[in-house]
């Protein structure tokens, strides 16, 4: 018998009006998107991301849109009570083939992240990549049979479709490579919460 210890859980859900999202967000990122780039530090090679505009607030603008939708998802995620404070939110956008390195979303003492979300709000599965996503213990695990024993596989690609919505522990490394060159972009949003309360 083989029993698993310590799971990591994905939760996967679906916003329920995604193309009223996509109707109102993408002209607003159409409006917005010029001379965004990578922050300092990420090795992406050139995606169009909202993470470091400080010219125009994405972040209050994408909260007003999407709060109560993503509110009904999330409320399916957590099986009881909570509180949470989303700390940043910003826009990716990927049209032809960018990728996003290797990284997570763990924050700081004075500031944790506790889980990392994405929205997936233009994404056509036969084109765009999926998220990636990279055993958190692959090096420990290196060192142990376990690599070579059922079917082991240290990176592991999940299946989306426009409006799903996903949310994961923030230290759980993930990464994006690259897609088809499309005329269709790649779009989510991605943004993190901190739990202030749960079950109390």
């Amino acid at each position: 018998m083989r029993k698993e210890l310590f799971p990591i859980s994905i939760f996967h859900g679906k916003v329920e009006d995604n193309d009223k999202l996509k109707n109102i967000i993408i002209p607003f990122i159409e409006e917005t998107k010029h001379g965004n780039k990578p922050p300092e530090g990420w090795l992406t090679n050139n995606i169009n991301t909202s993470y470091n505009n400080r010219e125009v607030n994405c972040y209050d603008f994408l909260i007003d849109q999407t709060q109560q939708q993503y509110q009904a998802v999330l409320n399916n995620f957590f099986d009881d009570t909570f509180n949470i404070n989303v700390s940043q939110m910003w826009y990716n956008v990927y049209t032809g083939g960018e990728w996003q390195e290797q990284h997570t979303h763990t924050g700081t003492i004075g500031s944790p992240i506790h889980f990392a979300c994405i929205h997936f709000l233009s994404f056509d599965p036969d084109i765009h990549t999926p998220v990636t996503f990279i055993d958190p213990l692959i090096t420990t695990r290196a060192l142990s049979l376990e690599m070579k024993s059922n079917g082991y596989n240290d990176k592991v690609n999940l299946k989306y479709e426009e409006g799903d919505l996903i949310m994961f522990p923030s230290y759980l490394s993930h990464e994006v490579r690259p897609s088809k060159p499309s005329t269709y972009p790649r779009i989510t949003i991605s943004f993190n919460i901190e739990v202030l309360n749960y079950a109390s």
